[in-house]
This record gives structure tokens, C-alpha cells and sequence, in this order.
């Protein structure tokens, strides 16, 4: 196994950890993504806190001046401990295993639906409903559009793919009439 995927394991659930203490995992969640994010959106931010000539104190205030008020002191403190071990490079791999450990910890489920067009509230609130009833966890629904698709949608829940899309349907067609 890749060294970066152990070490992200090892650090995402040590936070993990310490969230479920504390009863926090939904805030600490949303704390770590917000700042994962800022990461993986803004190369400059990146390439400044992967920087091996910059020193670690000027990396840990610039990450304090842009989330001190806007994220969990413990969270901030994770980020130093991380930045101290000259992991940060691992740190969005980090955050990828906390959010499935804590989606797991508190029954949570999330589902990526593509479809051809854009889904309506009630379209998605009902889609939300109906896999809530079957997988027994609360849902978190992704939209992605596909108009490849043509109609119809693929939803992905965990390892499970529920393909109704039209070009599904096309190609079994197919397939049959090739026979």
C-alpha cells in the first residue's frame, strides 16, 4: 500500500477520533472540508503550504490568518500537528478518509446521481427518500449532469450502481437484436 494512503488513514482517523469524543464529527467535517477545498481549488494556497523552503511557523499563521475564525480551534490544531510532521501534502486525502469515517459513524450515506437533466427539488427530495428506505442511513445527494445520457439517471451508492438512463436501455436493445 501506497505510504501517502497509510499515512492519510492513520491521520483521518486520529482526528476522527478525537471528533467522536468531543460529539463534534458534523462540524469537524465541515471545518476540515472547508479548508481541503480551499486547498484543492487554489493551486497558490498549495503550492505555498507545500513549499519545503518556506518555514513551518510563516505556513501555520498564513492557515490561521484564513480560517482561525472560521473553523474549530481542534481542527486548526490538527493542521499544525500535520504541518510539524511535513504531511500537509496528504492532508485532502486526509480529510477523505475523515469524511467517510464520520459519514460511517453517523449513519450516513452518499449517493451521486447523473442524470441528462438537471433534477427538481421534489425530484431529488423523493430520490433522497426512496434510498434512505432502502439502504436503512440518511442520504447525502450529489447531482452531476450527463447529457450522454440522453434520459434517465445512473445513481452510485456506496459500491452500488442503479443504472435507468436511456442509453443503458439502447444498448441492451442492442444487444438483444444483435442475438
Amino acid at each position: 500500500m501506497d505510504k501517502n494512503v497509510i499515512l492519510a488513514k492513520k491521520y483521518g482517523r486520529a482526528i476522527y477520533e478525537i471528533a467522536a469524543e468531543q460529539n463534534s464529527l458534523k462540524q469537524t467535517e465541515e471545518d476540515l472540508v472547508l479548508i481541503a477545498d480551499a486547498i484543492r481549488k487554489n493551486q497558490n494556497l498549495k503550492d505555498f503550504l507545500n513549499h519545503p523552503l518556506l518555514h513551518r511557523d510563516v505556513k501555520k499563521d498564513t492557515l490561521k490568518k484564513l480560517f482561525a475564525d472560521k473553523v474549530q480551534l481542534v481542527v486548526l490544531q490538527f493542521c499544525y500537528v500535520v504541518m510539524d510532521k511535513d504531511r500537509f501534502e496528504v492532508f485532502p486525502m486526509m480529510v477523505d478518509y475523515y469524511v467517510a469515517m464520520a459519514h460511517e459513524g453517523m449513519g450516513v450515506e452518499e449517493a451521486v446521481v447523473t442524470s441528462a437533466l438537471p433534477l427538481s427539488k421534489s425530484q431529488a427530495e423523493a430520490l433522497k427518500d426512496k434510498l434512505a428506505d432502502i439502504t436503512g442511513k440518511k442520504i447525502i445527494l450529489k447531482q452531476k449532469v450527463d447529457t450522454a445520457l440522453i434520459g434517465g439517471f445512473t445513481v452510485q451508492v456506496g459500491d452500488r450502481l442503479i443504472d435507468g438512463s436511456v442509453v443503458r436501455q439502447l444498448d441492451t436493445l442492442k444487444a438483444k437484436m444483435m442475438q
